[in-house]
């Protein structure tokens, strides 16, 4: 994905929510969780600095591919290589999305992005970290054709863009067109749980992918949403390790060479011979489930909203600057941004981490922005970095007193 168009685009998809929760107000209807937001929010941006990490790989492999290997050489100016390339990357992510809910070491990465228990515009921002660096093997024929690589990033970065909106549960049926394009009522069955909606609609923009290799499923009642073993917890960084933590286990608990080698290949409901070969998917009711969130102080609560909030601003600028940036910034940077929302995750769950972890990140800020400006050329690095350890430390002052044990709570879901 092109950086500038994805940094470009996050004010549009900030105010698409803040319409989103809009109109619900105006229905009367409660579709969005504080904290279940943050953590999606969280996780969005993670992607979007920890993608700059990976750009060498993601960019670097299409582009080797395509100069060193391609058997042709399509035209950027015809049309039809443009309606081909959109239709060759909606194919070529049909395949890594399926694959990603098939294979262990796929999903591992992919259930990130499944794990909100809500449907709303901010779960379509709660992606994995890890997914550009899978994802892009899946894209290599396109290279190998000769699509070239600036025609490949912006197919990608549309197809990526146009997902966005079908996350909401305010539209109904597109009429005619459903079932043919991806649309709201398509992707709420896949990120369904209930087990007729479990593996369905893959699509990106097209559901004739999922209509010709037998993955469609139309809507019927509206799914429970999140995965089949929920997540419970509102940190981004555990939200990205905890699946690999299963899989290691299951290689633990295996009693023989074959279930331990193959583990990261097999499906997710995969177990190994000596835990019964297969996981059930569970049969879920709206009568019978609960969704599950956290009471944490209130100066928590806006403290995190706030940082959040600077963060995102600083992860927009990150964006459009990083290709001026040397190979030891980038990387402090990033680790910079994931220490944060860790952090947070930490403070609204009661993590003793949590504080001296914020506490850091903070006074890390000045230096980092010092670091930043200079390599830009700019004047105002310090007082950037200063003006977010001084409203953080102010903000931690009313935090620090009320931290608690938080209380776990259960809602209806």
């Amino acid at each position: 994905m092109e950086a500038a168009l994805i940094a470009a685009a996050i004010p549009v998809f900030f105010l698409a929510i803040g319409l989103e929760l809009l109109v619900m107000r105006v229905r009367g209807r409660s579709l969005y969780v504080y904290h279940d937001s943050i953590a999606n929010l969280s996780n969005g941006v993670g992607q979007l600095v920890f993608g700059v990490l990976l750009r060498f790989l993601t960019v670097g492999l299409y582009a080797a591919v395509y100069e060193g290997a391609r058997v042709a050489t399509l035209p950027s100016d015809s049309a039809l290589v443009w309606v081909l390339v959109f239709v060759g990357v909606d194919l070529g992510y049909y395949a890594f999305h399926r694959a990603s809910h098939r294979v262990n070491f796929l999903w591992a990465i992919h259930a990130v992005h499944h794990q909100s228990e809500e449907y709303n515009l901010s779960v379509a921002l709660r992606q994995a970290w890890l997914e550009p660096a899978v994802s892009v093997f899946f894209y290599v024929p396109l290279a190998l054709v000769g699509f070239p690589p600036a025609m490949f990033a912006t197919a990608v970065t549309l197809n990526t863009l146009y997902q966005f909106w079908v996350h909401t549960r305010l539209v109904n049926k597109l009429g005619p067109l459903e079932g043919y394009v991806n649309s709201p009522a398509a992707h709420r069955v896949h990120h369904g749980r209930n087990p007729k909606y479990i593996d369905k609609n893959y699509a990106g923009m097209l559901t004739l992918w999922d209509r010709l290799f037998g993955t469609y499923q139309a809507e019927e009642d509206e799914p429970l949403y999140g995965v089949v073993k929920p997540l419970h917890s509102l940190n981004p960084l555990w939200a990205n390790l905890e699946a690999w933590r299963r899989i290691g286990t299951l290689i633990a608990k295996a009693d023989t060479l074959g279930d331990k080698l193959t583990a990261f290949v097999r499906p997710p409901e995969w177990l190994p011979k000596s835990l019964g070969a297969s996981a059930e998917i569970p049969a879920v009711t709206r009568e019978r489930e609960l969704g599950w969130d956290i009471a944490a102080p209130r100066a928590v609560n806006v403290y995190v909203g706030v940082q959040f909030f600077v963060i995102a601003l600083c992860a927009t600028g990150f964006l459009l600057v990083q290709g001026d940036l040397g190979p030891v910034t980038i990387p402090l940077a990033v680790a910079w941004f994931i220490a944060s929302m860790t952090a947070w995750g930490g403070l609204v769950e009661g993590r003793g981490f949590a504080l001296p972890l914020e506490v850091a990140r903070l006074v890390i800020a000045p230096w980092l922005g010092l670091r930043v400006a200079a390599e830009l050329g700019l004047p105002w690095g310090l007082e950037v970095g200063g003006a977010v350890l001084a409203q953080g430390l102010v903000g931690l002052a009313f935090v620090a007193p009320t931290r608690r044990a938080p209380r776990v709570e259960i809602r209806p879901s």
